[in-house]
Protein backbone atom coordinates (compact mmCIF):
# COMPACT_ATOMS: atom_id res chain seq x y z
CA UNK A 1 0.00 0.00 0.00
CA UNK A 2 1.38 2.95 -0.94
CA UNK A 3 1.32 6.06 1.67
CA UNK A 4 -0.33 9.55 1.17
CA UNK A 5 2.00 12.72 -0.24
CA UNK A 6 4.01 14.42 2.02
CA UNK A 7 2.29 17.55 3.22
CA UNK A 8 -1.28 15.54 3.53
CA UNK A 9 -4.11 16.04 5.93
CA UNK A 10 -6.00 12.86 6.32
CA UNK A 11 -9.62 13.16 7.82
CA UNK A 12 -11.01 10.05 8.83
CA UNK A 13 -14.47 9.55 9.37
CA UNK A 14 -15.63 6.50 10.50
CA UNK A 15 -18.22 4.72 9.88
CA UNK A 16 -19.84 3.36 12.96
CA UNK A 17 -19.01 0.06 13.99
CA UNK A 18 -15.14 -0.53 12.30
CA UNK A 19 -12.89 -0.65 14.79
CA UNK A 20 -12.74 3.50 14.87
CA UNK A 21 -12.48 3.54 19.11
CA UNK A 22 -9.72 0.88 19.31
CA UNK A 23 -8.11 2.52 16.59
CA UNK A 24 -7.83 5.93 18.19
CA UNK A 25 -6.52 4.39 21.08
CA UNK A 26 -4.13 3.17 19.61
CA UNK A 27 -3.35 6.17 17.66
CA UNK A 28 -3.25 8.29 20.64
CA UNK A 29 -0.82 5.45 22.51
CA UNK A 30 1.48 6.01 19.64
CA UNK A 31 1.27 9.69 19.49
CA UNK A 32 5.20 10.41 20.61
CA UNK A 33 6.48 7.80 18.31
CA UNK A 34 4.38 9.11 15.22
CA UNK A 35 4.86 12.60 15.66
CA UNK A 36 8.97 11.87 15.51
CA UNK A 37 7.66 10.21 12.32
CA UNK A 38 5.98 13.17 10.95
CA UNK A 39 2.58 11.96 11.58
CA UNK A 40 0.63 14.51 13.93
CA UNK A 41 -2.69 13.86 15.54
CA UNK A 42 -4.41 17.67 15.97
CA UNK A 43 -6.75 15.76 18.69
CA UNK A 44 -5.87 17.00 22.14
CA UNK A 45 -6.96 12.97 23.51
CA UNK A 46 -8.17 9.52 21.88
CA UNK A 47 -11.55 10.83 20.47
CA UNK A 48 -12.68 14.67 21.26
CA UNK A 49 -16.36 13.38 20.43
CA UNK A 50 -18.41 16.91 20.95
CA UNK A 51 -15.72 19.16 19.11
CA UNK A 52 -16.55 16.11 16.21
CA UNK A 53 -20.23 16.46 16.48
CA UNK A 54 -20.30 20.57 16.92
CA UNK A 55 -18.21 20.16 13.77
CA UNK A 56 -20.45 17.74 12.19
CA UNK A 57 -23.61 20.50 12.89
CA UNK A 58 -24.98 17.33 15.06
CA UNK A 59 -25.37 19.33 18.42
CA UNK A 60 -28.22 17.84 20.78
CA UNK A 61 -29.90 18.94 23.53
CA UNK A 62 -27.91 16.39 25.59
CA UNK A 63 -24.87 17.07 24.01
CA UNK A 64 -23.50 20.34 24.30
CA UNK A 65 -21.57 22.25 21.05
CA UNK A 66 -17.59 23.15 21.66
CA UNK A 67 -17.65 26.04 19.24
CA UNK A 68 -13.95 27.16 20.48
CA UNK A 69 -12.26 24.20 20.52
CA UNK A 70 -13.78 23.35 17.17
CA UNK A 71 -12.24 26.38 15.34
CA UNK A 72 -8.89 25.67 17.35
CA UNK A 73 -8.64 22.31 16.22
CA UNK A 74 -10.27 23.24 12.50
CA UNK A 75 -6.94 25.59 11.99
CA UNK A 76 -4.36 23.30 13.15
CA UNK A 77 -5.28 20.85 11.13
CA UNK A 78 -5.38 23.54 8.78
CA UNK A 79 -2.02 25.31 8.96
CA UNK A 80 -0.09 22.12 10.15
CA UNK A 81 3.54 21.80 8.68
CA UNK A 82 3.99 18.06 9.98
CA UNK A 83 4.78 15.47 6.82
CA UNK A 84 0.96 13.92 7.65
CA UNK A 85 -1.55 15.58 9.60
CA UNK A 86 -4.48 13.96 10.68
CA UNK A 87 -8.14 13.58 12.74
CA UNK A 88 -10.42 10.61 13.19
CA UNK A 89 -13.89 10.65 14.26
CA UNK A 90 -16.98 8.70 13.29
CA UNK A 91 -19.15 11.45 14.51
CA UNK A 92 -17.95 13.52 11.48
CA UNK A 93 -20.06 10.99 9.48
CA UNK A 94 -23.03 12.24 10.51
CA UNK A 95 -22.35 15.72 8.44
CA UNK A 96 -24.80 16.64 5.85
CA UNK A 97 -23.76 18.04 2.45
CA UNK A 98 -23.94 21.70 3.55
CA UNK A 99 -22.04 21.20 6.82
CA UNK A 100 -19.96 18.49 4.59
CA UNK A 101 -18.78 21.94 2.24
CA UNK A 102 -18.13 23.98 5.20
CA UNK A 103 -15.66 21.36 6.78
CA UNK A 104 -14.10 21.66 3.37
CA UNK A 105 -13.69 25.25 3.69
CA UNK A 106 -12.58 25.10 7.33
CA UNK A 107 -10.21 22.30 7.29
CA UNK A 108 -8.87 22.94 3.65
CA UNK A 109 -7.74 19.79 0.96
CA UNK A 110 -7.92 16.42 2.46
CA UNK A 111 -7.86 12.70 1.84
CA UNK A 112 -11.49 11.72 3.55
CA UNK A 113 -10.59 7.98 4.91
CA UNK A 114 -13.79 5.90 4.95
CA UNK A 115 -13.52 2.46 6.90
CA UNK A 116 -16.49 -0.04 6.16
CA UNK A 117 -17.05 -3.90 6.85
CA UNK A 118 -19.51 -6.49 5.91
CA UNK A 119 -23.46 -4.79 6.91
CA UNK A 120 -24.86 -8.40 8.06
CA UNK A 121 -22.66 -8.22 11.64
CA UNK A 122 -22.82 -4.48 11.67
CA UNK A 123 -26.84 -4.47 11.72
CA UNK A 124 -26.57 -6.58 14.99
CA UNK A 125 -24.09 -4.02 16.34
CA UNK A 126 -26.21 -1.14 15.42
CA UNK A 127 -29.03 -2.78 16.97
CA UNK A 128 -27.18 -2.84 19.97
CA UNK A 129 -26.16 0.95 19.69
CA UNK A 130 -29.93 2.26 19.64
CA UNK A 131 -30.61 0.35 22.85
CA UNK A 132 -28.27 2.26 24.57
CA UNK A 133 -30.05 5.52 22.95
CA UNK A 134 -33.56 3.73 25.09
CA UNK A 135 -34.78 2.63 21.20
CA UNK A 136 -36.97 -0.45 21.88
CA UNK A 137 -37.85 -2.44 19.09
CA UNK A 138 -37.15 -5.66 19.47
CA UNK A 139 -34.07 -7.36 16.88
CA UNK A 140 -36.57 -8.67 14.17
CA UNK A 141 -38.74 -5.49 14.09
CA UNK A 142 -36.01 -3.36 13.68
CA UNK A 143 -34.38 -4.87 10.74
CA UNK A 144 -37.80 -5.19 8.96
CA UNK A 145 -37.77 -1.12 9.54
CA UNK A 146 -34.43 -0.49 8.60
CA UNK A 147 -34.63 -2.19 5.39
CA UNK A 148 -38.16 -0.11 4.37
CA UNK A 149 -36.72 3.03 5.26
CA UNK A 150 -34.09 2.62 2.69
CA UNK A 151 -35.05 1.29 -0.82
CA UNK A 152 -32.39 -1.23 -2.29
CA UNK A 153 -30.46 1.32 -5.33
CA UNK A 154 -31.34 4.70 -3.60
CA UNK A 155 -29.12 6.98 -1.58
CA UNK A 156 -30.52 10.04 -4.00
CA UNK A 157 -33.12 11.51 -1.25
CA UNK A 158 -30.35 12.76 1.31
CA UNK A 159 -28.65 11.25 4.85
CA UNK A 160 -31.55 11.36 7.28
CA UNK A 161 -30.02 11.03 10.78
CA UNK A 162 -30.93 7.97 12.28
CA UNK A 163 -31.41 5.84 8.72
CA UNK A 164 -28.54 3.12 9.50
CA UNK A 165 -28.35 1.89 6.29
CA UNK A 166 -28.26 5.29 4.32
CA UNK A 167 -25.43 6.41 6.96
CA UNK A 168 -22.99 3.40 6.26
CA UNK A 169 -23.79 3.32 2.10
CA UNK A 170 -20.43 4.17 0.44
CA UNK A 171 -22.38 5.70 -2.82
CA UNK A 172 -23.85 8.19 0.22
CA UNK A 173 -19.82 9.27 1.14
CA UNK A 174 -18.70 8.92 -2.67
CA UNK A 175 -21.71 11.43 -3.72
CA UNK A 176 -21.61 13.82 -0.79
CA UNK A 177 -17.42 14.06 0.46
CA UNK A 178 -16.85 13.38 -2.92
CA UNK A 179 -18.60 16.35 -4.31
CA UNK A 180 -16.83 18.68 -1.18
CA UNK A 181 -13.40 16.48 -1.49
CA UNK A 182 -13.01 15.34 -5.06
CA UNK A 183 -13.79 11.98 -5.03
CA UNK A 184 -10.23 11.17 -6.01
CA UNK A 185 -9.25 12.46 -2.51
CA UNK A 186 -11.57 9.20 -0.98
CA UNK A 187 -10.04 6.22 0.57
CA UNK A 188 -12.10 3.13 1.70
CA UNK A 189 -10.52 1.08 4.13
CA UNK A 190 -12.02 -2.48 4.11
CA UNK A 191 -11.67 -4.30 7.39
CA UNK A 192 -10.20 -7.93 7.06
CA UNK A 193 -12.54 -10.13 9.39
CA UNK A 194 -10.08 -12.45 9.79
CA UNK A 195 -7.19 -10.23 10.45
CA UNK A 196 -7.58 -7.72 13.12
CA UNK A 197 -4.85 -5.79 13.09
CA UNK A 198 -5.07 -5.14 9.32
CA UNK A 199 -6.79 -1.53 10.07
CA UNK A 200 -3.70 -0.58 11.92
CA UNK A 201 -1.27 -1.69 9.22
CA UNK A 202 -3.71 0.40 6.89
CA UNK A 203 -3.26 3.45 8.71
CA UNK A 204 0.45 3.13 8.97
CA UNK A 205 0.98 2.69 5.49
CA UNK A 206 -1.25 5.86 4.79
CA UNK A 207 0.47 7.96 7.27
CA UNK A 208 3.63 6.76 5.83
CA UNK A 209 5.54 5.19 9.28
CA UNK A 210 6.76 1.76 10.35
CA UNK A 211 4.64 -0.57 12.36
CA UNK A 212 4.03 1.71 15.31
CA UNK A 213 0.45 1.19 16.40
CA UNK A 214 -0.36 -1.69 18.86
CA UNK A 215 -3.85 -2.85 19.17
CA UNK A 216 -6.05 -1.28 21.71
CA UNK A 217 -7.66 -3.30 24.56
CA UNK A 218 -10.32 -0.04 24.15
CA UNK A 219 -13.15 -1.32 22.17
CA UNK A 220 -16.34 -1.20 22.08
CA UNK A 221 -18.41 -4.49 23.86
CA UNK A 222 -21.47 -6.51 22.73
CA UNK A 223 -23.55 -7.47 25.03
CA UNK A 224 -24.79 -11.01 24.53
CA UNK A 225 -28.79 -11.56 23.55
CA UNK A 226 -29.99 -11.88 26.97
CA UNK A 227 -28.53 -8.96 28.32
CA UNK A 228 -29.06 -6.61 25.23
CA UNK A 229 -32.75 -7.66 25.49
CA UNK A 230 -32.89 -6.53 29.15
CA UNK A 231 -31.51 -3.77 28.61
CA UNK A 232 -34.02 -2.94 25.66
CA UNK A 233 -36.81 -4.28 28.50
CA UNK A 234 -35.41 -1.42 30.72
CA UNK A 235 -35.72 1.30 27.70
CA UNK A 236 -39.03 0.48 27.22
CA UNK A 237 -40.37 0.66 30.99
CA UNK A 238 -38.21 4.14 30.96
CA UNK A 239 -40.13 5.59 27.86
CA UNK A 240 -43.78 4.07 29.38
CA UNK A 241 -43.34 6.08 32.74
CA UNK A 242 -42.52 8.98 30.82
CA UNK A 243 -38.65 8.79 30.94
CA UNK A 244 -36.90 12.01 29.72
CA UNK A 245 -34.58 10.96 27.05
CA UNK A 246 -32.04 13.70 28.25
CA UNK A 247 -31.63 12.32 31.37
CA UNK A 248 -31.11 9.13 29.91
CA UNK A 249 -28.24 9.99 27.61
CA UNK A 250 -26.71 11.99 29.99
CA UNK A 251 -26.21 8.73 32.52
CA UNK A 252 -27.76 5.52 30.34
CA UNK A 253 -26.87 6.41 26.97
CA UNK A 254 -23.21 7.63 27.96
CA UNK A 255 -21.33 4.63 26.50
CA UNK A 256 -17.94 6.38 28.04
CA UNK A 257 -19.40 6.14 31.57
CA UNK A 258 -21.08 3.15 31.21
CA UNK A 259 -18.67 0.68 32.11
CA UNK A 260 -20.23 -2.87 30.66
CA UNK A 261 -16.89 -5.06 30.13
CA UNK A 262 -17.27 -6.61 33.24
CA UNK A 263 -20.77 -7.59 32.54
CA UNK A 264 -19.91 -9.12 29.01
CA UNK A 265 -17.12 -10.74 30.40
CA UNK A 266 -18.81 -12.35 33.31
CA UNK A 267 -21.62 -13.25 31.50
CA UNK A 268 -22.72 -16.88 31.10
CA UNK A 269 -21.54 -17.71 27.13
CA UNK A 270 -24.62 -17.10 25.39
CA UNK A 271 -24.10 -16.80 21.35
CA UNK A 272 -23.54 -12.94 20.70
CA UNK A 273 -26.09 -10.83 18.63
CA UNK A 274 -26.76 -11.86 14.90
CA UNK A 275 -29.14 -10.82 12.50
CA UNK A 276 -31.21 -14.01 11.05
CA UNK A 277 -30.46 -15.28 7.93
CA UNK A 278 -33.04 -13.65 5.75
CA UNK A 279 -31.49 -10.20 6.97
CA UNK A 280 -28.12 -11.43 6.04
CA UNK A 281 -29.37 -12.47 2.25
CA UNK A 282 -31.07 -8.97 2.12
CA UNK A 283 -27.78 -7.04 3.33
CA UNK A 284 -25.75 -9.00 1.25
CA UNK A 285 -28.02 -7.62 -1.72
CA UNK A 286 -27.31 -4.29 -0.37
CA UNK A 287 -23.68 -4.42 -0.81
CA UNK A 288 -22.93 -5.67 -3.89
CA UNK A 289 -24.41 -2.17 -5.15
CA UNK A 290 -21.82 -1.22 -2.39
CA UNK A 291 -19.05 -2.75 -4.46
CA UNK A 292 -20.58 -2.28 -7.90
CA UNK A 293 -20.58 1.88 -6.84
CA UNK A 294 -16.53 1.40 -5.07
CA UNK A 295 -15.59 -0.48 -8.29
CA UNK A 296 -16.84 2.28 -10.85
CA UNK A 297 -15.40 5.31 -8.71
CA UNK A 298 -12.63 6.97 -8.53
CA UNK A 299 -11.67 6.26 -5.14
CA UNK A 300 -9.12 4.25 -3.84
CA UNK A 301 -9.79 1.26 -2.29
CA UNK A 302 -7.70 -0.52 0.21
CA UNK A 303 -8.84 -4.42 1.05
CA UNK A 304 -10.54 -6.93 -0.17
CA UNK A 305 -14.39 -5.91 -1.40
CA UNK A 306 -15.78 -9.44 -0.81
CA UNK A 307 -14.87 -8.96 2.82
CA UNK A 308 -18.28 -7.11 2.76
CA UNK A 309 -20.39 -9.69 2.33
CA UNK A 310 -21.52 -12.52 4.63
CA UNK A 311 -22.37 -16.03 4.58
CA UNK A 312 -26.00 -16.73 4.71
CA UNK A 313 -25.43 -20.24 6.18
CA UNK A 314 -23.71 -18.69 9.39
CA UNK A 315 -26.50 -17.06 10.47
CA UNK A 316 -29.70 -18.43 12.52
CA UNK A 317 -32.82 -19.19 10.55
CA UNK A 318 -34.38 -17.14 13.48
CA UNK A 319 -33.12 -15.26 16.37
CA UNK A 320 -34.43 -17.14 19.29
CA UNK A 321 -35.48 -14.12 21.56
CA UNK A 322 -34.72 -14.82 25.39
CA UNK A 323 -37.32 -14.29 28.16
CA UNK A 324 -34.97 -14.64 30.84
CA UNK A 325 -31.78 -13.71 32.20
CA UNK A 326 -28.77 -14.87 34.83
CA UNK A 327 -29.48 -12.85 37.71
CA UNK A 328 -25.73 -12.13 38.92
CA UNK A 329 -25.29 -11.08 35.09
CA UNK A 330 -28.55 -8.67 35.99
CA UNK A 331 -27.16 -7.62 39.23
CA UNK A 332 -24.08 -6.31 37.52
CA UNK A 333 -25.57 -4.27 34.93
CA UNK A 334 -27.82 -3.09 37.05
CA UNK A 335 -24.92 -1.82 39.39
CA UNK A 336 -23.14 -0.06 36.25
CA UNK A 337 -26.29 1.84 36.00
CA UNK A 338 -27.27 2.91 38.84
CA UNK A 339 -23.19 4.00 39.58
CA UNK A 340 -23.83 6.33 36.81
CA UNK A 341 -27.52 7.70 37.17
CA UNK A 342 -26.36 9.08 40.67
CA UNK A 343 -23.99 11.12 39.04
CA UNK A 344 -27.02 13.50 37.26
CA UNK A 345 -26.58 16.75 37.99
CA UNK A 346 -29.60 18.00 40.07
CA UNK A 347 -32.19 20.33 38.55
CA UNK A 348 -34.11 22.87 39.76
CA UNK A 349 -37.42 22.82 38.81
CA UNK A 350 -39.59 26.26 38.62
CA UNK A 351 -41.67 26.94 41.85
CA UNK A 352 -45.16 25.78 41.47
CA UNK A 353 -48.41 26.41 43.49
CA UNK A 354 -48.48 23.66 46.69
CA UNK A 355 -51.05 20.75 45.75
CA UNK A 356 -53.08 18.16 47.94
CA UNK A 357 -51.85 14.85 46.99
CA UNK A 358 -55.39 13.72 46.77
CA UNK A 359 -54.93 15.85 42.89
CA UNK A 360 -51.66 14.16 42.28
CA UNK A 361 -51.47 10.54 40.15
CA UNK A 362 -49.13 8.17 41.68
CA UNK A 363 -47.16 8.46 38.48
CA UNK A 364 -46.30 11.87 39.44
CA UNK A 365 -45.64 11.05 42.96
CA UNK A 366 -43.23 8.75 41.69
CA UNK A 367 -41.45 11.17 39.09
CA UNK A 368 -41.15 13.50 42.24
CA UNK A 369 -39.54 11.05 44.44
CA UNK A 370 -37.29 10.43 41.66
CA UNK A 371 -36.04 13.83 41.11
CA UNK A 372 -35.81 14.88 45.28
CA UNK A 373 -33.62 11.36 45.11
CA UNK A 374 -31.37 12.57 42.38
CA UNK A 375 -30.57 15.93 43.77
CA UNK A 376 -29.26 14.27 46.91
CA UNK A 377 -27.01 12.18 45.32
Amino acid sequence: MDSLPDGSRLLHIGMPKTGTTALQHSLWAARAALEQHGAHNVSRRAHERKVAITAAGNVRSYWGAEHERWQQLAHEFRTSTARRTFWSSESLSLAQPDRIRGLREELGPSYVVCTIRALAPQLASRWQQGLRRAHTQPLDDWLRTTFAEEPLGGVGAGFVPGQPLRRLNPRRVLQDWGAAFGEENLVFVVLDPTDHAWLLRAFESLLGVPQLLEPSPSRNLSLPMPEAEMLRHFATAYREHGGDLDAWMATAGDTRRIKLRSVVEAAPRHQTVRVPRWAAERANEYVAEWVEALESSGARVLGDVRHLSSDPASHPVEVEVPEVVDVASAGRMMEAYFRVALTLAPQSPAATPARSLDAVSGRAIVAELRRRILRRS
